[in-house]
């Protein structure tokens, strides 16, 4: 038999097989796309969950669970009315309830989700825990979810009643209930089985969450793939007619930015993009010789007035700027000239003279099967440059994409001096290469149109 937690009927639900591959061919799992960023912000959100309520009862995290069900027995017998994490088990079902009110006759279960609204999966992980206590023989009255309220613009000291919205689930949550023994006996059957499940990839790989055995069941799924196009495709004319929207000096901008579930700094919401670095590389003239600006805000302390006074004393107004999909960067910019209005003329300005490099690649100007459909210039850089290790993004250390980017930045106030050097110098190389990443694809495209 196989124990279902919360989590893995979650995972089941999803997909079964997940669960059978975990149980037999763990070693086939991808670990490349770390959540680890998620978990600690689910971790966090969690935890200013609970100082919601503020005198509460916290169940410590047990590898043997009967250790957890014992301290929610004996908390429960002493009438505690808020116990988080509190554990329930039965009949091979096992979960934690975030946040459980005790009204003595009945209980309230209150799930605690670091989105910023309700999502479908949502429903099915608070109608397992319904099932679970319910079948323990307890009174449930409301299923209720946390989650963060993307309204909320922090001023001053976090205010917690605000930055949480509670919802009742009630009835979306019973209407759940007459299908789960069904899910949990399916889901139970198939992840215990001897033979692997026959489940083609599908789009259950990705959804609601990207599974990390898809790399190993497509490799296995026997299917003739249709590869039309298998050469370079070149459209001179269209290439030419982008680079005619170009004028020097060109000013090549890439940014990057973090996002927190938690706002860290006056007038932010949850999860604003708050811009902390950029990259600037300059050409004067075409073939010119390169300059490059750069600027790395401080972690820990609110760096968008630093990087809008930077960018506008590097880019002039009416400059022409290129960067790469360029909705991103515009709306960066729109943000802060609307935050620092005596540099709104300026910022917009920089904002109203952008071309997107992105724009000859959506129009098929240049297209190699290498590029696997996507027009990302971390799917056009290693198509166009193959063998060159200046422009290979898995050559860097520590920082390789974005997810790796916001950790890094992230971390960078708990890091020893040395470590944060080390990890400044990751961070500036890594939107460095961005940068001058359009510029040797500029430098292509002009080469093809000689």
């Amino acid at each position: 038999m196989i124990n279902l937690s919360k989590s893995r009927y979650c995972k089941g639900l999803q997909c079964p097989k997940i669960l059978w591959l975990e149980l037999n061919k763990k070693n086939e799992k991808d670990d490349s796309n770390d959540n680890s960023l998620v978990l600690e912000t689910g971790n966090r959100v969690g935890e200013l969950a609970r100082e919601y309520f503020k005198k509460h009862s916290l169940v410590s995290y047990n590898e043997d669970k009967r250790v957890m069900l014992d301290e929610t027995m004996a908390f429960l017998a002493a009438k505690k009315k808020v116990i988080c994490e509190a554990s329930f088990a039965g009949r091979n079902v096992f979960c934690s309830v975030d946040i459980l009110k005790n009204s003595g006759d009945s209980l309230e279960i209150l799930e605690v989700k670091s989105s910023t609204k309700i999502k479908p999966e949502h429903y099915d992980d608070m109608a397992f825990q319904y099932h679970v206590l319910k079948n323990c023989g307890y009174n449930i009255n409301k299923v209720s979810l946390m989650h963060i309220n993307n309204k909320y613009v922090r001023m001053g000291d976090l205010n917690i009643k605000k930055l949480f919205t509670i919802v009742d689930c009630t009835s979306e949550v019973l209407v759940k209930q007459e299908t789960i023994e069904d899910n949990i006996t399916r889901i139970t059957d198939i992840a215990t089985n001897e033979t692997e499940p026959a489940i083609k990839p599908r789009s259950q790989c990705k959804k609601p969450y990207p599974c990390p055995y898809i790399e190993y069941c497509s490799e296995n799924q026997e299917e003739e793939e249709q590869k039309a196009d298998k050469e370079i495709i070149i459209n001179k004319t269209e290439i030419k007619s982008f680079l005619k929207t170009l004028s020097y000096p060109l000013y090549y901008l890439d940014f990057e930015t973090f996002i927190d579930a938690i706002p860290p700094f006056d007038n932010t919401r949850p999860y604003e993009q708050i811009t902390c670095q950029y990259s600037l590389h300059i050409q004067e003239k075409k073939n010119g010789k390169l300059k490059h600006k750069e600027f790395l805000g401080e972690a820990g302390s609110d760096p968008r007035r630093a990087v809008a006074e930077s960018l506008c004393a590097n880019i002039p107004q009416d400059a022409c700027v290129i960067a790469y999909f360029i909705q991103f960067e515009k709306g960066r910019i729109a943000e802060l000239a609307a935050q620092f209005p005596d540099l709104h003329n300026h910022l917009m300005s920089i904002h109203d003279n952008m071309k997107d490099l992105i724009v000859p690649f959506r129009k098929k100007a240049w297209r190699s099967p290498a590029q696997n459909g996507s027009n990302s210039i971390k799917a056009v850089l290693p198509a166009m440059f193959p063998d060159d290790p200046e422009l290979d993004y898995e050559k860097l250390d520590l920082v390789q994409n974005g997810n790796d980017a916001i950790a890094a930045y992230l971390s960078l106030p708990n890091l020893p001096p040395a470590e944060q050097k080390q990890v400044k110098k990751a961070l500036l190389e890594y939107c460095r290469l961005d940068t001058y990443a359009m510029v040797k694809i500029l430098e292509k495209l002009c080469k093809l149109c000689i």
